[in-house]
């Protein structure tokens, strides 16, 4: 009988440290879990803000594509504004050697009156 009842504590014993070991494993994956859903919810949040980042930038690409589009226009403008300049400056230089040859030679300017 004490045998019997030795063995029975023995059995038990060894069965109270196995469940012991199964309790203290499924708290380690209870905790990590946990700090999982903790991570979780931080990610989440950090995705919240890079969303209203990128809508931000977002906005700003816009912004920039409308002001380099009204930059092109006003560089076709500057350019057809430099093409008249340098059409002018052509009158302009045939109009100086004009009056330079009717104060070198006066004479010259009234005979070259229709060019």
């Amino acid at each position: 009988m004490v045998a019997a009842i030795c063995g029975i504590v023995i059995v038990m014993s060894i069965f109270t440290y196995l469940m012991w070991g199964i309790a203290n494993r499924i708290d380690t994956m209870a905790s990590t879990i946990v700090k999982m859903g903790d991570d979780m919810h931080a990610m989440t949040l950090a995705q919240g803000t890079m969303v209203k980042d990128i809508g931000t930038m977002s906005e700003h690409v816009v912004s920039m594509d409308r002001q380099l589009t009204a930059v092109s226009k006003n560089m076709a403008i500057i350019t057809g504004s430099t093409t008249r300049i340098n059409a002018n400056m052509a009158r302009m230089t045939h109009d100086v050697g004009r009056s330079s040859s009717m104060f070198s030679s006066p004479m010259a300017y009234f005979w070259n009156m229709g060019r």
